[in-house]
């Protein structure tokens, strides 16, 4: 349920024009509305929006949503604009949604392309947050002029939602942050981890293959090298020399190298000799993804 207190300041005035042609987008900071902020409620769980960017947008609240939405925003004026112009365009003045899953579900997510949704919190009974924004620009306007003239507004309202929402709403709602990577190495650990019947095998240099057991948790590897985690793409001349530990899957013809030597330092290899080295970047700064790969295929060979 939305609840406002009534605020007849300048900047709240001004906010109100949104979809008038005098819209001015700038909002007057440092007026008691910008001190206003305006709760949310649904299923337990608040988005507080500030009160000079609360009249810009149009806010939705889900009631009992299959896809596990709850909170959708979306800049109102790029709304009206697109409807004037009968724009039939997919989701006009979008900015983001707040989705939550259970633990199931997110196995499901994190074993595709999770492009345009990001895992930001976890919360006591275990059920997980998700950030679902776009990939591509929604603001919608008349003319370039009007386009021109709203962009500083349209800026501020992408920077609102990328750089507090997510850290407002674990606030406001006693979450755990969590954050897990979604690169092409940890969709294959993913797959490793959750999806029943996948043929992969964990080797090293030294000593051969070892495929998967019932004996031994894949998730606990796998959990250590996706979680708050980022990998990204680096140049392959940074490829360490020496020895690495191998997560081959031969169905797909693909395999990933952990360098033992190096600073955290994966190689994703195709058949046809294509190559991608990335860089892993831990949130804690300590974690080693050789040893965590060496430590899952000790527990493979003690298993045997």
């Amino acid at each position: 349920m939305k609840t406002k207190k009534t605020i007849f300041t300048a900047a709240l005035a001004a906010a109100l024009a949104a979809v008038s042609p005098s819209f001015s987008p700038v909002p007057v900071l440092g007026s008691a509305v910008c001190e206003a902020m305006v709760p949310y409620e649904n299923e337990g769980m608040t988005l507080v929006v500030p009160g000079y960017y609360d009249e810009l947008l149009y806010t939705k609240v889900f009631k009992d949503d299959a896809q596990g939405r709850l909170f959708s925003v979306t800049e109102a004026k790029s709304v009206v604009d697109s409807w004037i112009q009968k724009q039939r365009d997919d989701g006009p003045g979008w900015l983001f949604t707040i989705g939550r899953v259970n633990e199931a579900r997110l196995h499901e997510l994190l074993c595709g392309d999770m492009s345009g949704a990001d895992v930001f919190a976890r919360d006591k009974d275990g059920r997980y947050y998700i950030f679902y924004h776009p990939t591509d620009v929604r603001f919608v306007r008349q003319d370039t002029e009007t386009m021109h003239r709203d962009q500083k507004i349209w800026s501020d309202l992408n920077e609102w939602a990328h750089t507090d929402v997510r850290v407002g709403f674990i606030e406001n709602n006693q979450l755990n942050g969590i954050r897990y990577d979604n690169s092409s190495v940890s969709m294959y650990l993913a797959r490793a981890a959750y999806e029943r019947g996948v043929n992969y095998t964990v080797s090293t240099n030294q000593y051969g293959p070892l495929s998967p057991s019932s004996e031994v948790e894949a998730a606990y590897f796998v959990e250590r090298l996706i979680q708050n985690a980022t990998y990204n793409m680096v140049d392959k001349e940074l490829t360490p020399d020496g020895q690495y530990v191998v997560l081959n899957f031969p169905d797909e013809k693909i395999r990933f190298d952990f360098f033992n030597l190096g600073d955290n330092y994966v190689r994703e290899v195709h058949d046809d000799g294509y190559e991608i080295l990335y860089q892993i970047r831990f949130d804690d700064g300590v974690t080693k993804a050789s040893k965590v790969m060496n430590k899952w295929y000790d527990a493979l060979a003690a298993a045997r």
